[in-house]
């Protein structure tokens, strides 16, 4: 009988790719990521609406996460990107590229996702929150739509606030999705850009009632605040913000946890966000509320894009070891 503990992450992006490579480490714990499909932005858009796939990248970001690839060989192949100058291939994937073309060998997306689990020797499972195409559409409070996930990643100047999220069309909770989280002892939503990374995984139909389904059976749900606001996204959200936000999304059922960084980065790194109309994410919650745990979860690192990359990074990010070590404290205290 498997007595670990079993842990599912819900996001995208890099913020799930991190977490996945902290919690990798820790041997006493089952693990699995559930995937955004949404994502119609980037080589990854230009995957989807060519092939005829489901979106790539977020689901290659987290089997490189969770690979134990002996060499590193696959691991490499699938990270790869090629640089600029390389003609239409400029800043495409290896990975995104290779799991497109295992969909359309096996003709489904869970067959290819299979064979890429056992290319990387991936230790857990990556989960699509869905197995049918979709895009995410953001209602504002002016009234206006955006239609496409990557119209409302990125902002081209002002905009109303993001009201609410939706998808466009009708689409079903994948049921892998819907037993890994019901089985759990801990989601753990986030990091990753709060409104095209971790949203549309919880609006799909059947994702909450798993999480009620979780929290009546004793699981628990923790929230990783995000380091920065997202400028058209979340701008002048404070950690209070993004705690009520999540709790009405995910109602009837509550966050249990708040893991929140309690490390300032430099005040140069402070100044570039703020150039870019972006801030750190005030910690304006009460001392005394018991669901806030405040740990020096930030990475030392900088962030460097790779040559040829379309999307825009944070130059922030979690630390995997911090983020990691703040999980078990938590799982602790459950006993």
């Amino acid at each position: 009988m498997d007595t670990r503990k079993r842990i599912v992450v819900i996001g995208g992006g890099t913020g799930t790719y991190t977490i996945l490579s902290g919690l990798k480490r820790r041997k006493e714990w089952s693990l699995s990521a559930i995937v955004t499909m949404s994502d119609d932005g980037g080589h990854t858009g230009e995957l989807r609406d060519n092939l005829g796939v489901l979106p790539p990248g977020d689901l290659r970001q987290c089997l490189v996460a969770l690979s134990n690839d002996q060499d590193d060989t696959w691991r490499r192949l699938f990270s790869h990107r090629f640089a600029d100058g390389s003609g239409n291939m400029t800043g495409q994937s290896v990975g995104n590229i290779i799991l497109s073309a295992l969909e359309k060998i096996h003709g489904n997306p869970i067959s290819a996702l299979q064979t890429a689990h056992r290319l990387l020797n991936v230790r857990g499972q990556v989960i699509p929150v869905t197995l049918e195409a979709t895009k995410l559409c953001a209602e504002l409070t002016d009234g206006h739509t955006i239609v496409g996930e990557h119209l409302i990643d990125d902002a081209d100047g002002p905009r109303a606030p993001i009201q609410r999220c939706f998808l466009e069309n009708a689409v079903h909770a994948n049921p892998e999705a819907v037993a890994e989280i019901q089985n759990a002892d801990l989601v753990i939503l986030g990091p990753g850009d709060f409104w095209t990374s971790l949203v549309p995984n919880l609006i799909v139909p059947g994702i909450t009632d798993a999480l009620t389904s979780l929290q009546r059976a004793g699981g628990k749900i923790l929230f990783v605040c995000n380091l920065v606001t997202k400028k058209g996204q979340t701008d002048d959200y404070t950690a209070s913000t993004f705690a009520s936000k999540l709790d009405e999304i995910i109602s009837p059922v509550r966050i249990d946890e708040i893991l929140l960084n309690s490390r300032p980065p430099s005040p140069e790194i402070i100044e570039r966000y703020r150039e870019e109309g972006e801030h750190l994410v005030r910690d304006d919650l009460d001392p005394r509320d018991r669901r806030v745990l405040r740990k020096p979860i930030i990475s030392g690192d900088i962030s460097i894009a790779a040559s040829g990359d379309k999307l825009r990074r944070s130059l922030l990010r979690h630390d995997p070891d911090g983020l990691a070590h703040a999980v078990s404290l938590i799982l602790q205290e459950e006993g």
